[in-house]
């Protein structure tokens, strides 16, 4: 595996550090652990870089703290890429899996020529595919025309879309995963394999789905989150049909 695989791992999973690095040593992976950062150890007023009203308008909800830790994770994990001049990486979080034929799959995406700067490699949901490439291995890449498409729990990085991100995912106004996703408005070319190169783990989530409804604001307070929904729908159509 010449591609580096970067791991985002809280202090106190050691748990899942311990499984996923196993998993990886049985296919001839050996990863690297980025410590996450652990949102819900951050006071709310020591959150830098976040515009709330912004994520209030555009969201809808509140933001919890452990999307804010995930967020300023994957930053950290994307300045270790830019630090080492890798020009690719796969970041991971350690929920993740790997199919059994990861290594050799990560190996033909990066011969796309030319090579998109972002692959997400999972997705929670896919609908509109409109396929771009494919590559030695039998793998589909391209956008979908619906979204967002959910997860950034592995994706594979060039180091100028590593650097293109660092520079336009601050000030943070939306969950790292609806950010990662928007080409069309951080200008960093980003695509998805039709099938997926990891999958969740049985690990659960650190993020409850009774977290997110708990945050919800009532209907009325989130009309301005539907307008920028349904323009940031019509701008995802059109960079996957056309892009």
């Amino acid at each position: 595996m010449k591609v580096p695989v970067l791991v985002i791992n809280l202090d106190r999973s050691k748990d899942r550090w311990e499984t996923l690095q196993a998993r990886a040593a049985s296919i001839g992976i050996e990863p690297e652990r980025i410590p996450a950062v652990d949102g819900n150890a951050v006071d709310h007023a020591e959150w830098h870089d976040f515009q709330t009203w912004k994520f209030h308008l555009c969201h809808g909800r509140r933001p919890l703290p452990a999307e804010y830790g995930c967020y300023m994770s994957h930053l950290r994990a994307l300045d270790r890429v830019i630090a080492k001049g890798w020009p690719h990486a796969v970041i991971l979080e350690d929920d993740a899996d790997f199919v059994a034929d990861f290594a050799s799959r990560i190996g033909s995406l990066v011969q796309i020529d030319p090579p998109p700067d972002v692959i997400k490699l999972y997705n929670h949901r896919m609908t509109g595919f409109v396929p771009k490439a494919k590559t030695g291995a039998g793998d589909t890449i391209g956008r979908c025309i619906h979204g967002p498409l959910g997860s950034a729990m592995g994706y594979l990085v060039s180091q100028h879309g590593a650097k293109t991100l660092r520079k336009a995912l601050l000030p943070i106004f939306l969950p790292f995963d609806i950010a990662l996703e928007r080409g069309w408005s951080h200008h960093a070319s980003v695509a998805t394999t039709r099938e997926p190169l990891v999958q969740p783990s049985k690990s659960a989530s650190t993020i409850s789905p009774a977290g997110y409804r708990q945050t919800k604001f009532p209907f009325f307070m989130r009309i301005p989150a539907a307008f920028f929904r349904g323009q940031d729908y019509l701008r995802r159509a059109t960079y996957a049909a056309l892009g």
